[in-house]
């Protein structure tokens, strides 16, 4: 049985991203590794469980780089209020959606991380 374990992103700029998920979206950082001017990276989670690993891009001869897409997936994160939730992301993140009634029964807003990632938060309607 499979089940979800991370989302994994390959930053252009390592410290940016690692202020978006940290700073912006408040995710706590659960391990890291390296050191300036070295491969660095971090596993964040959320505040519900959902984890993301950010990894500066480096010429890897193991099958890392295999592992890496340029495709990019919106990942979808329920959030108990979708209104506060956006109230909280005020300090930074560059909004897709305003927060806003779906046709399929939800209320989400949409914003990209500084890879241009995309973040939907939903919750059901009220």
């Amino acid at each position: 049985m499979d089940k979800f374990d991370h989302v994994f992103i390959n930053p252009k700029d390592f410290d940016k991203s690692l202020h978006f998920y940290r700073d912006v979206l408040g995710w706590k950082v659960v391990s890291s590794w390296g050191e300036k001017g070295e491969e660095r990276g971090a596993v964040l989670k959320s505040e519900g469980g959902f984890s993301v690993v950010i990894a500066e891009q480096h010429d890897s001869q193991d099958n890392a780089a295999k592992g890496k897409s340029e495709h990019k997936p919106t990942v979808h994160l329920n959030t108990e209020n979708v209104d506060e939730r956006f109230k909280q992301l005020s300090n930074g993140g560059q909004v897709v959606v305003q927060p806003e009634n779906t046709h399929w029964g939800t209320r989400w807003f949409v914003v990209k991380d500084p890879d241009g990632n995309l973040l939907a938060f939903n919750s059901p309607r009220k």
